[in-house]
């Protein structure tokens, strides 16, 4: 009996001392290697959100460039939706969710003032004063909003016009240098040719800009003044419906807009097939030109600046818009997020080589050569007067719209689209949409 009870204790001990000791000792490195102690750091992991797609824009050069660049910091690419007005929607999902945000784009001034009022950006101007930032001698837009800058600017999205060599050639007409909206009108009328079915039209109006002449005044060329008053009873106004309707209805130079919303006309497509001579769109239609897979190029397109109210107007004022780079107010990480963000800015944007930076410090020659050498077909690019346009180029002051912009905008484009099917006159369609966006505001600015 004396022998069992002594025994018991003593197999405990003997188990208890192996344990302890074998948990006391560091275990050896596996094949010699040694182990990340608890003190070792792991990159700090930012996301980044938009609707680029790595075909359209590479944005993966410019992540993996950065990762490169920065072992501290590890960048994931988060897509959302290639739509980018859908991208804002699934945004604002995600944020509702909790969903980790760090670094998003949003895709006009319309998205970036809205979330400003939902507290869904931080500020940035204490980042840029710690990094000693001169915002002006850096980037060609403005994005200020309230006195406080809540965004940086990516690439810039200038309008120009897109035209046919071919067709200009046909016509003995030269690439415009300068020109005014009556100059567009008549290119347009010497360049539309044919009938019926096959007819091929010289000029387009787009259904997404309903006030094309308003939109390349230098200053208060978005819905509001800067008052707060309608900007809709105006020269330009009346120019826009004007030629818009000379085009479609009197001179049958561009195609009616009925017959654009019943063929649910992709004016991309028209031009790149040749059934369009001549179209206006924003910068990024650049890249588009020199073909896609989808839309191979199969003529020379030249590029000229976006015609002028009045002959006397100074040349290459345009109407831009451009990509908002933010930080989520609720980012873990906003030091590394606003690091990130910068470079996406600057050397990332170039290094991806498909879109012109707000980047003053850009070589807009070097920028130029790399977008052209990264589309499918660049022979069908013309340099020379790509570059004058790039060279011409004056921006309009960018318009900060009220929150409540979307649904005037809307309600301004309601009231063009019953002038050009012909329900109301150019008189009735202004007074209306003057008197709508009032009410639009007052309650908007009772929310």
């Amino acid at each position: 009996m004396s022998i069992k009870k002594w025994a018991l204790p003593l197999t405990c001990t003997l188990i208890f001392s192996l344990v302890t000791g074998c948990t006391s000792e560091k275990a050896a490195p596996e094949n010699g290697k040694a182990t990340a102690g608890p003190d070792s750091k792991k990159p700090v992991v930012i996301k980044l959100h938009s609707w680029y797609t790595n075909e359209r824009e590479a944005i993966n050069k410019a992540v993996d460039d950065f990762n490169a660049k920065n072992p501290g910091i590890k960048l994931e690419y988060e897509f959302l939706t290639e739509n980018a007005p859908d991208a804002m929607k699934k945004l604002d999902l995600l944020a509702a969710s909790g969903e980790q945000l760090d670094i998003f784009v949003l895709n006009s001034a319309s998205s970036y003032t809205q979330r400003i009022g939902m507290g869904m950006l931080e500020p940035l101007d204490d980042y840029m004063k710690k990094e000693g930032l001169n915002y002006n001698d850096e980037y060609m837009l403005d994005m200020k909003y309230n006195g406080k800058y809540y965004a940086i600017p990516g690439k810039y999205s200038a309008k120009l016009v897109l035209l046919n060599k071919e067709h200009l050639d046909e016509a003995g007409l030269p690439v415009p240098k300068e020109w005014t909206w009556d100059d567009y009108l008549e290119y347009a009328r010497k360049l539309t040719k044919g009938e019926g079915t096959k007819k091929r039209y010289g000029g387009h109006f787009t259904n997404s800009i309903m006030n094309p002449v308003l939109s390349n005044q230098p200053q208060e060329n978005g819905m509001y003044k800067k008052d707060g008053t309608p900007n809709v009873d105006n020269a330009r106004t009346r120019k826009s419906l004007d030629i818009m309707w000379k085009a479609e209805q009197v001179d049958k130079t561009a195609m009616p807009y009925a017959d654009i919303i019943a063929q649910k006309l992709d004016a991309r497509a028209s031009f790149l097939n040749g059934d369009i001579s001549m179209m206006f769109e924003g910068s990024w239609m650049v890249k588009e030109s020199g073909g896609t897979a989808q839309l191979p190029a199969k003529f020379k397109t030249v590029y000229a600046p976006y015609p002028k109210f009045s002959k006397d107007d100074p040349n290459g004022y345009t109407g831009v818009n451009g990509d908002f780079i933010a930080i989520s107010s609720k980012s873990k990480h906003k030091e590394e997020a606003y690091k990130a963000a910068r470079y996406l800015s600057t050397e990332g944007l170039v290094l991806q080589g498909k879109e012109f930076p707000a980047w003053r410090k850009a070589d807009t020659a070097k920028v130029a050569d790399k977008i052209i050498s990264n589309v499918a077909q660049p022979q069908f690019m013309d340099k020379e007067s790509l570059l004058h346009v790039l060279n011409t180029f004056k921006f309009s002051e960018l318009d900060m719209p009220p929150s409540y912009n979307a649904e005037a905008q809307k309600t301004f484009n309601g009231e063009v689209e019953k002038f050009l099917l012909g329900v109301q006159d150019a008189n009735a369609t202004i007074s209306k949409s003057t008197e709508a966006l009032i009410k639009i505001a007052g309650a908007g600015k009772k929310q």
